[in-house]
């Protein structure tokens, strides 16, 4: 799959992944209905896919967007220690222990401080989702690039061994690939989790024992499994997407209600004091029936 961005897709996601969680859906269906407009239907459902971010995701793509050296700092520490890591080199690992907790208290307060320009405090619990998000970017190649490409939707983390999970983490074409719409960092380059030019090509020597036939009927089991695997991630996506705009129907329905019951009470609070007054005028009015009833009497008496 190439790793070219389509214009619409591209500029949606520059728009999108650069407001705030509150108002992402809001301007998703905007962009949808857009696009749909424009006579792109398969790319206005693309779009209408794309995951909010959680707070801490919405931090670190503004951080991407808007501090692009943190990132790269943040790049360049982790290519040096997975270089040190791959080498055993532990001597090299301990000597970086400095520049890592540096850089990775330069990401927290870059996230701090972008959130504090858009009037938002980010709580001592998103703060430390925000720094496992950088140790997760320090571990892993991958997760580094997801992190630079400005378009996470959650915050990640690394359990120290094997890869980090990027499971929904990260937006995505319906194939699955990353789309990367930052540029100017050197970690967001390429499409996350692509490979490089004949990465896993085996050569004659090591190539194993296995004929075209097996080839091919492996081949179809990957097929199968990769489409049934996507077809799941689908329905997954789709289900998402679906309780995703049902919550916020349900908020819109929430907040009209609650206007309307504010409407009713300040009608009743109203209605209250006129029949108050109505009370009071009823006890004066009696009141003056008593007493002309007695100059009456009085009178008559007389």
């Amino acid at each position: 799959m190439s790793d070219r961005v389509p214009d619409a897709l591209g500029e949606a996601m520059q728009r999108l992944y650069a407001v705030e969680p509150d108002e992402f859906m809001a301007l998703r269906k905007s962009v949808v209905a857009e696009v749909k407009a424009a006579g792109d239907a398969a790319t206005a459902k693309e779009i209408g896919q794309l995951r909010k971010p959680s707070l801490a995701a919405w931090a670190l793509n503004v951080v991407a967007r808007e501090r692009v050296e943190v990132v790269e700092d943040l790049a360049d520490v982790g290519e040096r220690m997975r270089g040190a890591q791959s080498r055993m080199d532990t001597a090299a690992l301990t000597g970086m222990r400095g520049e890592r907790d540096a850089v990775l208290a330069t990401l927290v307060e870059a996230a701090t401080d972008v959130a504090a320009a858009h009037d938002r405090r980010l709580s001592p619990a998103v703060l430390d989702t925000v720094r496992a998000t950088g140790i997760a970017a320090l571990a892993d190649e991958t997760a580094q690039a997801a992190v630079a490409s400005g378009q996470l939707t959650r915050a990640l983390s690394y359990s120290g061994f094997g890869e980090v999970d990027l499971s929904d983490a990260v937006a995505r074409t319906t194939g699955g690939a990353i789309l990367t719409v930052i540029q100017g960092s050197g970690a967001a380059t390429r499409t996350a989790g692509s490979t490089d030019a004949g990465q896993g090509e085996g050569t004659g020597a090591d190539a194993g024992a296995e004929g075209p036939a097996d080839d091919v009927d492996d081949a179809d089991d990957t097929a199968a499994a990769e489409a049934a695997r996507e077809a799941e991630l689908e329905r997954r996506r789709s289900a998402l997407t679906a309780a995703q705009e049902a919550v916020e129907a349900a908020r819109a329905k929430a907040e009209e209600t609650r206007e309307r019951l504010a409407v009713v009470e300040r009608q009743l609070a109203k209605a209250r004091a006129a029949d108050e007054r109505a009370l009071e005028a009823v006890t004066d009015a009696v009141r003056a029936r008593k007493a002309a009833e007695a100059d009456l009497a009085a009178l008559q008496g007389d």
